[in-house]
């Protein structure tokens, strides 16, 4: 089945997309991101944590999208 990986927006929250596709942990762990397993997970969307660790968003997106492709 393929992944619309439009779906992946800045606006998901970290649970939301690690929820639906764990293949994208290996991307917050490389960047040294403390978001996994943090409580506020279920809250933070992409955008807060691109914003809190000073990175691209975009960026973020496209290694996240890279990842979820690869699985």
């Amino acid at each position: 089945m393929a992944i619309d990986l439009h779906v992946i927006s800045a606006r998901l929250t970290v649970k939301e997309v690690l929820d639906r596709y764990p293949q994208a942990l290996p991307v917050f762990m490389q960047l040294r991101l403390l978001c996994v397993g943090c409580p506020t997970e279920a809250f933070h969307t992409l955008a807060d944590v691109a914003r809190e660790y000073d990175l691209d968003i975009e960026l973020l997106l496209e290694r996240i999208r890279s990842a979820i492709e690869k699985r």
